[in-house]
């Protein structure tokens, strides 16, 4: 068992933070980064990832949730076309809807992510990075993934301004999260 702290200091590209350290679920503790309402750590994370996306790359790919203020910053910095993954099924979304499911760390229950015919067209034999806030498990990642590969996505990576618990090669990163565990 680790001493949970009640919140933990990031540094990413310049800017510092203490982020407040959460259950989200029993017995699991993690700093909550939360990117919407933090401009100036959005545009430091969102410019750094840029300067180190890969320059074959020719899409973006966000899943929906609260990291949507750094596809903006991402998407702005490269000039890259972006399609956001919905948690929903949408009235605007072409037929045919693909969809995939999901679970996260933070999420307590199973949900799905979905994408029209004209995204998954437009997706189809491109290189696409994935763009999230923090990846842990990996099964939001895996996920999408699943469902780039219903478009036909030729490869993918992985991007995120964090990763937590295991240590992962599979993800360009700029900063790495501890996992506290209590009983």
């Amino acid at each position: 068992m680790t001493d949970i702290p009640k919140s933990v200091r990031i540094e990413i590209a310049g800017v510092a933070r203490d982020l407040p350290v959460c259950q989200v679920a029993p017995g699991v503790h993690i700093g909550i980064l939360m990117l919407i309402g933090d401009p100036d750590l959005t545009e430091a994370a969102g410019c750094e990832l840029a300067r180190r996306m890969p320059a074959d790359v020719d899409f973006i790919v966000m899943p929906d949730g609260k990291a949507q203020p750094l596809l903006h910053v991402v998407q702005r910095e490269t000039g890259l076309p972006a399609v956001l993954t919905r948690k929903e099924k949408k009235s605007y979304l072409k037929e045919p809807v693909l969809e995939t499911p999901a679970t996260s760390i933070t999420t307590q229950k199973k949900h799905a992510f979905f994408l029209g015919a004209d995204d998954a067209y437009a997706l189809r034999g491109r290189k696409v990075a994935i763009l999230d806030d923090v990846v842990s498990s990996g099964g939001t990642i895996k996920a999408v993934q699943a469902l780039l590969a219903l478009c036909g996505v030729a490869e993918t990576i992985v991007m995120a301004v964090g990763t937590e618990g295991d240590k992962r090669d599979d993800v360009i990163a700029l900063a790495h999260f501890e996992v506290y565990l209590s009983e």
